[in-house]
């Protein structure tokens, strides 16, 4: 990802977060909200979550290039208003890190915000997973609309916390990793004409795994009650 023309302050910013991220962060529409459209202040970050993206925008005031960014989250999530950021009041323009830093604890916020979203939803398979399941460490969710009266819930699970390469002989994987991903489709209780979905069921694995684990939309049983 270029960033000639971007304000060195802002570049140095970038620049740490591409770097340094603990994650694949991808920089996309590098783009100009001045006077003057030859400065770029701007852009889209693309941020793996929930084993897929979230893309929120990044919006610098070149004029000002000393003061905070704003950051503009995605359309369906106008209620997430984290408001409360040790990043942004500790703003620092002139350290490289505080971009990445405040990236990171966003979404540390947001998967909070994602958890609440869901909690809140009445439909009881998806209490019975929650009840089963955040026990576990490091369990992601991501709630979206499919279309206008119909919403679904995804889950990503970490699975296998051993290191693979010490139990496949002679592999030299570099840092192999096996996820699950659960989508639920959401059954409102106050939808009396509403037919139950069955979850779809996904292994999702590194590069390397993929040979020999390959599971595409494997559907769970649809719940009925006194499952």
């Amino acid at each position: 990802m270029a960033i000639d023309g971007l304000p060195r302050l802002i570049a140095a910013q970038m620049n740490h977060l591409i770097t340094h991220s603990p994650f694949t962060i991808k920089v996309q529409q590098v783009r100009s909200g001045c006077k003057n459209p030859t400065v770029p202040d701007r852009f889209t970050l693309t941020i793996p979550f929930c084993l897929d993206f979230i893309n929120w925008d990044v919006i610098y005031n070149a004029l000002y290039p000393l003061a905070a960014p704003d950051v503009i989250f995605g359309p369906e999530d106008e209620t997430f208003r984290p408001y409360h950021s040790n990043a942004l009041s500790n703003w620092n323009a002139k350290d490289p890190s505080k971009l990445l830093a405040l990236i990171l604890q966003l979404r540390e916020l947001y998967v909070a915000y994602q958890k609440e979203r869901v909690g809140k939803l009445d439909d009881e398979r998806l209490k019975f997973e929650l009840n089963t399941m955040l026990s576990r460490e490091g369990i992601e969710m991501h709630m979206s609309s499919v279309t206008e009266k119909t919403e679904e819930v995804k889950f990503a699970v970490r699975l296998l916390e051993m290191d693979l390469n010490k139990v496949v002989v002679g592999s030299t994987w570099r840092n192999p990793k096996i996820h699950l991903q659960v989508v639920y489709p959401v059954t409102r209780q106050y939808s009396l004409k509403a037919i139950p979905s069955a979850p779809r069921l996904k292994l999702v694995a590194s590069p390397e795994l993929r040979v020999l684990f390959s599971i595409e939309d494997f559907r769970l049983p649809v719940w009925v009650d006194g499952m």
